[in-house]
């Protein structure tokens, strides 16, 4: 009896021993888990960021493909052997990358997108090329402007195509709450910057190659690619972390600021302000490619260096998560080993001679009725008492920035580049949530005089040069935080926050006498016209209705004594 009793109580310590190695293999096997999915997920961020290195590259060069296209076209048919040489050999290299690209990605799993790039993007490449190769073979009486533009917004419809697969790709990757998301973000927007940069003197190159004047539709384009680039470029100094902003991202940051905001773009506004005055052009399009094309260059630079950032990042975090899988495999095996140790331990040095010693309490005792020995019940329920549950939110600026880049496009008047209802919809918004802003606030309604007349006897082109002369001085006479909008056809708000009554009948004043001294130069007819504006003033108001109306009222006066005149 004695025996067997013994033998119960080793099994049962056999069993106590079994689900305290259970028990612990619970704490262990969801860290060891998570550490084998941070693993994975470090994994997915290298692999992604290095394809998103090719992609970037690949669109890169396919939006350069526009500079080499350009200097076959704008060149005259016997000037083109050089460029058509090396057109082709640029061709056949982005042809190379491609492919490399979609191997690469079917290799790595994203079929759909490998997919995705060989029958869209390679398709309205083929097509773009096309035209462009038809426009060059054109004899030059038989070229025209409009094939050219024509071509050239082939073009942009290849890169466009091209942007969507770097879309697709960053839709379909696995690891959506990385730290990495804020670089691809980035990386994705400097993108869109190279290429419309590139766009900016795109839209203007046909015209000044034909040494045509601008059409509205090309000024607008190239006006509105300006635009996004400024955009594009003030929202990725937004998103970049100060923590981030090392010497060489300030380094290359001035370099972008001076050759692209400054050199490039300042150029293509002169192109543009010369065909606005009729002025013979300084440059031709060949010339305007050859100065232009190297300004991009610190865009693809700053592009380059946040690529190997990401890709430094990613490769830390993947040694970080390979030594944390090992270390918790590791701890996980010690602890284990240890507590093996400690039951083995216990067994032989204090349950064995606690067996033994009872047994021979038995031996000795005399009374020989059957000992009832009671056994305690004990419950035991095991759970996994730990959850490596790693909370990472992941900004929202892509979806943000995507956002606010269609509201700032659909706020912009495409005539003159100023705002328009929207915004000022958006403005009201804003002032309507703090009522003390419209105590200090100025509303000025300009009119320009007499304009139906500009346009019964001169047309509406010459209508609409006057406008964007009259946005344009608006431009020059206030502030850039003040807001300049296109009311109607002929009539535009100016809202300044925070100035004297005084100090806003001078400003109007000054806008009315500078636009007076202005005229228009109609060169088929060998005349000027002579612009001057009407404009109604009024500072603070309880309500905006009250603000428009007071400054309405004044505009009524300024026109019922003759116009040209400041009324408050």
């Amino acid at each position: 009896m004695s025996k067997l009793r013994s033998k119960s109580i080793s099994q049962r310590l056999f069993v106590y021993m079994i689900i305290i190695i259970l028990s612990l293999l619970c704490i262990c096997t969801p860290l060891i888990i998570n550490s084998y999915r941070t693993l994975n997920f470090a994994q997915q961020d290298l692999i992604s960021i290095q394809i998103l290195s090719k992609l970037t590259d690949t669109a890169n060069k396919v939006s350069r493909e526009r500079a080499y296209a350009n200097k076959l076209m704008s060149n005259s048919s016997h000037q083109q052997v050089l460029y058509r040489v090396e057109l082709d050999r640029y061709r056949l290299g982005v042809d190379e990358n491609i492919r490399q690209n979609i191997q690469m990605l079917k290799a790595q799993g994203f079929v759909r997108v490998a997919e995705q790039l060989q029958s869209e993007t390679m398709i309205d490449l083929k097509i773009a090329r096309n035209l462009v190769d038809g426009y060059a073979a054109l004899p030059d009486a038989s070229r025209t402007s409009i094939q050219y533009d024509h071509a050239v917004q082939a073009m942009f419809a290849a890169w466009d195509s091209d942007r969507e697969i770097l879309r697709a790709f960053v839709i379909q990757r696995n690891s959506g709450e990385s730290q990495l998301s804020d670089y691809i973000t980035m990386i994705l927007l400097l993108s869109d910057l190279r290429d419309q940069a590139g766009r900016a003197a795109s839209n203007i190159i046909a015209p000044l190659s034909f040494k045509e004047q601008i059409p509205d539709i090309n000024l607008a384009r190239s006006l509105q690619t300006q635009y996004q680039a400024m955009y594009l470029w003030n929202l990725i100094d937004t998103l970049q972390p100060k923590d981030a902003k090392t010497p060489e991202y300030s380094r290359l940051h001035e370099q972008v600021k001076a050759k692209f905001l400054g050199e490039a773009i300042g150029l293509i506004r002169q192109i543009l302000n010369e065909s606005r005055r009729q002025e013979a052009y300084s440059i031709t399009g060949s010339q305007l490619t050859e100065r232009i094309v190297d300004k991009f260059s610190p865009v693809v630079d700053l592009q380059k260096y946040m690529l190997d950032e990401s890709l430094q990042l990613a490769q830390q975090q993947k040694r970080l998560a390979e030594q944390k899988f090992v270390l918790t495999i590791l701890l996980s095996l010690f602890a284990l080993a240890i507590v093996l140790l400690i039951l083995r331990y216990s067994q032989t040095r204090i349950i064995d001679p606690l067996i033994q010693a009872r047994e021979e309490i038995l031996k000795l005792a005399e009374d020989k009725d059957q000992i009832e020995q009671t056994d305690l019940d004990k419950k035991n329920e095991f759970s996994s008492l730990f959850s490596a549950i790693k909370k990472l939110q992941r900004k929202l600026q892509q979806r943000d920035a995507l956002e606010f880049q269609l509201r700032n496009i659909a706020n912009t008047d495409t005539l003159t580049g100023v705002s328009n209802r929207l915004a000022l919809d958006d403005y009201l918004t804003i002032v309507s949530q703090h009522p003390p802003k419209l105590s200090r606030l100025c509303l000025m309604i300009i009119d320009i005089d007499n304009f139906k007349r500009v346009n019964d006897e001169y047309g509406h082109i010459v209508g609409d040069e006057v406008i964007k002369m009259v946005a344009e001085q608006l431009k020059q006479s206030v502030r850039n935080s003040d807001l300049i909008i296109r009311y109607g056809g002929d009539e535009f708000l100016v809202l300044i926050e925070d100035v004297q009554y005084a100090k806003a009948l001078n400003i109007a004043e000054k806008i009315r006498t500078h636009m007076a001294s202005k005229s228009i130069t109609l060169a088929d007819l060998g005349q000027s016209i002579q612009i001057s504006l009407s404009i109604g003033v009024a500072v603070g108001a309880l309500s905006w209705l009250d603000l428009f109306q007071k400054a309405d009222q004044a505009l009524l006066r300024a026109k019922a004594k003759g116009k040209n005149m400041v009324e408050g």
